[in-house]
């Protein structure tokens, strides 16, 4: 820790060629691989790094609204694993019980370097995407989901709607990101941060609007025309990177269904658990944990991790134009020994390839006795999607499936930690990765859990 790495190097990790002609997709690429460089990697000193904290949490915006969750609480105190809310709700009030589930903040954890959690991660606990909603047909309003007041937050110089049953009984949801709420030392790294985060928030999403008996349909991509209608009025900064619709429909081949998101649900969600008590134990652990720090976790012990990322990456892989351009593999410690280091693919069907060592250097540490690496065949996702969206929608898709590996580790007592500072082009090498193949996430899962001193957060009390 407390290096920089400061220079692309003149080889890139992987070859940059790959089947894509020079030019633009070559660019993108390049840029690609150039994104883990020029990144600060010391411990962080702050929390916040400017003038302002970084969080959007701070202060009210003119003309926001509280609006009344009549179904908050029926939806937080449902079994975790369904089935889904019953009862007069309506379709209004069930989208506005989920959107503030899922992204409101769930405690402050007092003792730790990264105080502020939601239900799912985000680099430093700094929280670079947002959810806003808009109505169904055009750009009449854009509303922000304030995850600590769970006020409704107008912005583009448009009012709230009047009338705001109707107004969101089939709203259109957008999540966008903001790579400059994480440290500029973040380099060239912070766009992609921000997707993959916009992509855990998408999943936690994806959960609650399933159990509260609606059917989102999750967009990860930028070109759908609900990302396209909210740019303008995004407060600066914000950048739209995918979308979930209700109901039947599709924008663009890679959109995940209604039943992928409630199979995937139905997975990792454990039973006789409400679902706010669920989510409000989802946790990345202490930051400060490592290998030396945390208890042995099994395969068998992580068995609903991988359970769940192997059905979400199942998911995903069935809308990819090119399903061999995303892998996942898991390294163990086998019998806890530090030199047992061992790598197995893990296939779709829930199958498993043949074991291989890992050899040991000293950029390839294990973080902890249990965890997964996604690998990318990047010229592939460059050629479905372009070279201006191929990292959007990649990370986007990675952060989907990760949460829901986030979400089965707290549902067996574990913690699960994402990664991506560390050396692609290392990494690559003691997986025995195909040329083709780039690390590009990386998920561990720890046994080591704690308080922390833990303050439960709920709503804000209202401002006068």
């Amino acid at each position: 820790m407390g290096g920089t790495r400061q220079d692309v190097p003149g080889t890139a990790p992987v070859p940059v060629s790959g089947g894509v002609p020079r030019g633009e997709l070559g660019d993108a690429l390049a840029h690609f691989h150039a994104q883990s460089y020029d990144k600060d990697v010391s411990q962080v000193e702050t929390l916040f790094f400017g003038s302002e904290p970084s969080n959007g949490l701070a202060r009210p915006v003119r003309g926001q609204i509280r609006p009344h969750l009549n179904a908050l609480n029926p939806l937080r105190g449902l079994d975790a694993a369904g089935p889904a809310l019953g009862g007069p709700w309506s379709p209004a009030q069930r989208l506005l019980a989920a959107c503030v589930e899922a992204v409101r903040v769930r405690r402050i954890s007092a003792a730790d370097r990264y105080p502020v959690h939601r239900a799912y991660p985000s680099p430093r606990g700094l929280f670079g995407a947002d959810l806003f909603l808009l109505p169904a047909e055009g750009a009449a309003w854009c509303l922000r989901v304030d995850p600590q007041s769970h006020a409704l937050q107008p912005f583009g110089g448009r009012d709230a709607p009047s009338d705001l049953e109707k107004a969101l009984s089939e709203a259109r949801l957008v999540v966008a990101a903001d790579r400059h709420r994480y440290p500029p030392g973040y380099g060239r790294l912070r766009p992609s941060l921000a997707r993959l985060e916009g992509g855990h928030l998408l999943a936690c999403l994806a959960l609650t609007l399933t159990r509260a008996g609606l059917n989102p349909r999750t967009h990860p991509n930028p070109d759908h025309p609900a990302c396209a209608e909210a740019a303008p009025l995004l407060p600066e900064g914000m950048v739209p990177i995918a979308a979930i619709t209700p109901g039947p429909g599709s924008h663009g081949a890679t959109a995940l269904s209604p039943e992928a998101a409630a199979e995937v649900a139905a997975r990792v969600s454990p039973s006789g658990r409400s679902l706010r008590a669920w989510l409000d134990e989802r946790t990345s652990g202490v930051s400060t944990a490592n290998l030396v720090t945390s208890a042995h976790v099994s395969p068998e012990q992580g068995s609903r991790v991988t359970s769940g990322l192997v059905m979400a990456f199942a998911e995903v892989r069935a809308v990819l134009y090119e399903p061999d351009a995303l892998r996942l593999y898991r390294h163990v410690l086998e019998g806890d020994r530090v030199d047992g280091r061992v790598v197995r693919e893990l296939l779709p069907d829930g199958s498993e390839g043949p074991a291989r060592p890992v050899p040991r250097t000293g950029e390839t540490n294990f973080s902890a006795t249990l965890g997964y690496t996604f690998a990318v065949d990047f010229p592939a996702w460059a050629r479905a999607h372009g070279a201006e969206h191929a990292e959007t929608v990649l990370h986007t898709l990675l952060g989907w499936i990760a949460q829901w590996g986030c979400l089965g580790a707290a549902a067996t007592g574990l913690c699960a930690r994402p990664m991506r500072n560390y050396a692609e082009e290392d990494w690559a090498c003691v997986l025995g990765l195909a040329p083709e193949q780039t690390p590009a996430y990386q998920l561990w899962v720890r046994a080591e859990r704690g308080t922390y001193l833990d303050i439960p957060v709920d709503a804000a009390p209202e401002t006068p």
